[in-house]
């Protein structure tokens, strides 16, 4: 549940303003645990737990990516 109403949404579905490289930050926040095929592995998950996250009903874009990367640690703590 959210505690404010927006004032304005705006949707960059093909990225032509913003480039979040959600990828490129999670090799480099995850190399020294991760290596090769377990990082990519790693990444893979984060991408399909992020859109699964937004399919639901809105919320913040930190909750998104909060809930998708718990979501996706715990998926791979046990690779």
């Amino acid at each position: 549940m959210i505690d404010f109403e927006p004032k304005y949404i705006t949707f960059d579905c093909y990225g032509t303003f913003t480039k979040f490289r959600m990828a490129d930050m999670a090799r480099e926040m995850y190399k020294d645990r991760l290596q090769g095929d377990d990082l990519e592995q790693f990444v893979k998950f984060f991408s399909g737990y992020r859109r699964d996250e937004m399919l639901g009903a809105w919320k913040p874009y930190r909750d998104v990516i909060v809930n998708a990367v718990r979501r996706t640690c715990e998926r791979t703590a046990s690779a």
